[in-house]
């Protein structure tokens, strides 16, 4: 049997509470065929002595050096250094379990590109579960792109929208020169569409591989601003012009607008609540301009589940405020009928109040 090298990329930014547990995950790997690029993003503190640990310990440590250019940068750095035939992804707060690549790679075939582990959360950088991160509830059963399927199955099932805890066939990432896009946050969000995208087939494996430190507020999750707002919008236009406004196939096209209906709300959902109070007035009107920019799908149907309670929440969206909207989609998460009722009942006041005010010329639902 065939080792392939595996590149493992490690992006670094001020990190020297946790930069060494997470590179003695990797020296724990039972695999052995591995090289790790670990990027230093111009760190202020001590995380490059803690690198030189490693890299003097263990030659299969590499570290590369730039200037603070984000984690963007930094990744697309260590995917233009890599040598494997694999590609795999730690966060340099994180850490990996033994088993890890040894698990994964027993996953690949010769047409599986993406190969997705399974992934937990930690207090700290401990195997101490807090919790279970979404995971396809249909493992090892191997998941092809025919029509751009994979598409249907991110928006259909809750699927974790990372870049780590996956292993990438370098040969695909070359074909479809997939790198992430620079100078924004939430890179993940574009990156894990375009390669579900583009990706012949996947697989998902059974075993934890993974432990997600969420311990570190420093962390781009736990510190969200306006800024946010903009590059999430910056990443639902670069959708809409790449994927969806020149695509020919009626049955992909419909699920990009479908998933970049699904952004459009995740920016009200985890966004919108998120920015500061006297930063909401703007919020709204930014967001309420990408909604006249860019139309959301106005298929009913388009999933195996019903599109219709869906396809209301994103419509009123062009008439009325996000914080009306946040609300009402609260309730709608509820699995009680009188609190679904509850908004449904305000989502049809704020609608008569705008056709009143001639906001509104044609009916919405």
């Amino acid at each position: 049997m065939s080792q392939p090298l595996i590149s493992i990329i490690v992006p670094c930014y001020n990190v020297e509470s946790f930069i060494y547990k997470a590179l003695e995950s990797v020296y724990n790997q039972t695999y052995k065929n591995w090289e790790c690029l670990v990027v230093d993003d111009g760190s202020k503190d001590n995380t490059l002595q803690q690198i030189e640990l490693w890299t003097e310990k263990d030659s299969r440590f590499k570290s590369l050096s730039q200037e603070n250019m984000g984690v963007s940068i930094a990744r697309n750095s260590g995917l233009k250094a890599a040598k494997g035939e694999y590609i795999y992804f730690l966060d340099s707060d994180d850490s990996i379990d033994e088993i890890a690549l040894e698990d994964l790679l027993s996953l690949t075939d010769n047409d599986i590109d993406i190969v997705v582990g399974k992934n937990v959360v930690t207090v700290g950088q401990n195997r101490t579960i807090s919790e279970y991160l979404e995971h396809y509830s249909n493992p090892l059963k191997k998941v092809t792109n025919e029509n751009k399927e994979l598409v249907k199955l991110i928006i259909e099932k809750p699927i974790l929208c990372v870049v780590w805890n996956k292993l990438y066939k370098k040969s695909f990432l070359d074909k479809y020169q997939l790198f992430f896009k620079e100078h924004i946050n939430h890179e993940d969000e574009l990156w894990h569409f375009e390669t579900f995208y583009n990706a012949n087939a996947i697989i998902f494996n059974n075993k934890i591989t993974y432990y997600y430190n969420w311990f570190n507020m420093d962390s781009i999750t736990n510190n969200f601003r306006f800024k946010n707002i903009e590059y999430y919008l910056l990443i639902i236009d670069y959708i809409f012009k790449k994927y969806y406004i020149n695509n020919l196939n009626s049955n992909s096209k419909e699920f990009v607008s479908t998933y970049i209906t699904l952004l459009q709300m995740r920016i009200i959902q985890h966004g919108y609540k998120k920015v500061k109070k006297e930063l909401k007035k703007q919020a709204s009107a930014l967001i309420k301009l990408n909604f006249y920019n860019i139309e959301p799908s106005r298929t009913k149907k388009i999933l195996d589940f019903e599109f219709e309670e869906f396809q209301y929440k994103f419509k009123i969206i062009k008439v009325l405020d996000p914080k009306t909207i946040h609300k009402a989609i609260r309730y709608f998460e509820s699995t009680k009928k009188m609190k679904i009722l509850k908004g449904k009942l305000l989502l049809q006041k704020a609608i008569l109040i705008n056709k009143k005010k001639n906001r509104i010329v044609n009916k919405v639902y």
